[in-house]
């Protein structure tokens, strides 16, 4: 009996140590599964956190959404610990990169209870990981049309508000020899430019919903000439950007006789001086290309040049976008050196040749002596080869959004105003009333990287003769209308927004 009570001891102390045996397996399992989850979790809170790069939140932020994160997750936290450039502890050269990234390291300690060791008092264990992770740093363009048709909305008590045509018999005036405080020469200095002063102001908001230096931001504007006012090196604080949208004024370029006399280009000095010059009439020494004032294809060459020469590689995970507002259609582009005509060499393009008959020349109008040339022919699914003689403006422009599209940039296009339905219709006819805006249409959709033509309402073909397109003035995919001053605030949170969720190009 003694023998038998000694082998129940040890069959109990057996099936003791077999189920330790087994809690140990199946327990080692659970922690082995959670060790993975861990570290997927983390993976995640990595992300959480850094997207909490925004103007405004701080360690603390992101901190907090890594652990939310984790707790969501099923995660009993005992310790979370978050490292950025701002504050990197023992790993400043693994976040402080140059350009800077928005890059986010958490490490953490999170607490698994046991289920079968509690049975020997092993209540808990405490497993710890980290991640690294990345939200998407943005290096963007932002283009802003700063041409003539940028001061039509001054406020005035004159009959007439178009700063293009001089008229020296409209009085009063603070200088009767260009009688119209609404130009550019007299509203730029009072800052009283409009729509062009709401214009600014709406990009001056939008720039402030960057996060400087991670985001960098490079300004453009254009009329006849691109001009860059600070590139994506120098766009890495909020001050810098202001002072570059603050820098710009709508222009009001001069012409003379050795280049072009344009109907309207008439105020010649900063002293007000005005020349009225009469309209532009063909003849020797008195080519057109100089005079039409929305050169898109150079603004969208020089934000590319500048994305592609200064911006962070794709494999850094950072997004490449322009956002561009303009109020009319392309209709000048950039001299072409390599041209063997002197005055595409020299101005750019702006094609002749012999057209149906009945209208006159495709690519500018002579029939009413108001009318100032436009290099392009007015219609939009007419799109020619560079090698045709018919490439024109126009046709340069589409050709430069091919290039975006290509490198992967994303752009939001903003149309302002009732020129994207009027300002470039001919007289008479010949011209589609949407002209402009269906190119600022092609430009966002084609970009937006979905491969679908959002901005048709049936057929994905835009060049084609039967595509219908969504109505007049309806915003689609990333372009976006904008009739007046008044939603152009709302329209740049919105990009705002869209450009914050992208996680990358």
């Amino acid at each position: 009996m003694r023998g038998r009570g000694q082998i129940v001891v040890l069959f109990a102390f057996m099936v003791v140590g077999l189920l330790a045996l087994a809690g140990l397996a199946m327990d080692g399992a659970r922690l082995y599964a959670a060790r993975h989850r861990l570290q997927h979790a983390l993976d995640g809170a990595t992300l959480a956190g850094s997207n909490q790069f925004r103007v405004g939140r701080t360690l603390a932020d992101i901190q907090q959404a890594a652990q939310d994160f984790l707790t969501a997750q099923g995660f009993d936290v005992a310790a979370i610990r978050v490292y950025t450039c701002d504050d990197p502890g023992p790993y400043a050269a693994e976040l402080c990169t140059t350009p800077r990234r928005k890059l986010v390291r958490v490490e953490a300690e999170v607490t698994v209870p046991m289920t079968f060791l509690r049975v020997v008092g092993w209540e808990s264990a405490r497993l710890s990981g980290s991640a690294t992770g990345e939200a998407a740093s943005v290096d963007l363009v932002l283009i802003i049309d700063n041409s003539e048709s940028m001061a039509y909305d001054t406020r005035m008590v004159l009959a007439s508000a178009n700063p293009i045509v001089c008229i020296p018999t409209d009085a009063p005036d603070p200088n009767p020899a260009c009688p119209r405080p609404q130009r550019p020469h007299f509203c730029n200095p009072t800052d009283a430019c409009e729509p062009f002063r709401f214009v600014r102001q709406a990009a001056l908001e939008f720039a402030a919903r960057m996060y400087y230096p991670y985001d960098r931001v490079a300004v453009i504007s254009f009329d006849r000439q691109p001009r860059l006012w600070v590139d994506l090196n120098g766009g890495t604080s909020l001050m810098a950007v202001e002072n570059a949208i603050r820098s710009i004024q709508v222009y009001d370029p001069s012409q003379n006789a050795q280049t072009a006399k344009c109907a309207g280009m008439d105020c010649t000095s900063e002293s007000g001086n005005c020349v009225p010059v009469p309209v532009f009439e063909p003849g020797p020494g008195n080519d057109p290309r100089p005079c039409p004032s929305s050169n898109v294809q150079g603004a969208l060459r020089l934000a590319y040049n500048v994305l592609a020469t200064q911006g962070r590689p794709a494999e850094t995970g950072a997004l490449w976008a322009i956002v561009m507002l303009s109020d009319a259609a392309a209709n000048a582009t950039d001299p072409v050196p390599s041209s063997p005509d002197p005055a595409t060499k020299n101005f750019g393009l702006c094609p002749k040749y012999t057209p149906p008959p009945g209208w006159g020349e495709p690519t500018w109008y002579w029939g009413d002596p108001t009318y100032r040339p436009f290099c392009q022919d007015g219609d939009f699914e007419a799109r020619h080869p560079s090698t045709s003689p018919r490439y024109d403006a126009e046709d340069a422009a589409l050709d430069m959004v091919d290039v975006l599209r290509e490198a992967n940039v994303v752009v939001f296009s903003i149309g302002y105003g009732t020129g994207m339905h009027s300002l470039n219709v001919r007289p008479g006819g010949g011209r589609d009333r949407d002209v402009g805006e269906k190119f600022m249409r092609y430009l966002a959709d084609s970009t937006d990287g979905d491969n679908r033509a959002d901005c048709l309402q049936s057929g994905d073909d835009w060049f084609s003769s039967g595509a219908v397109w969504k109505p007049q003035g309806q915003s689609c995919s990333n372009y976006f209308y904008a009739p007046d001053a008044s939603t152009l605030q709302q329209i740049f949170r919105e990009i705002a927004r869209r450009i914050f969720t992208r996680l990358n190009r």
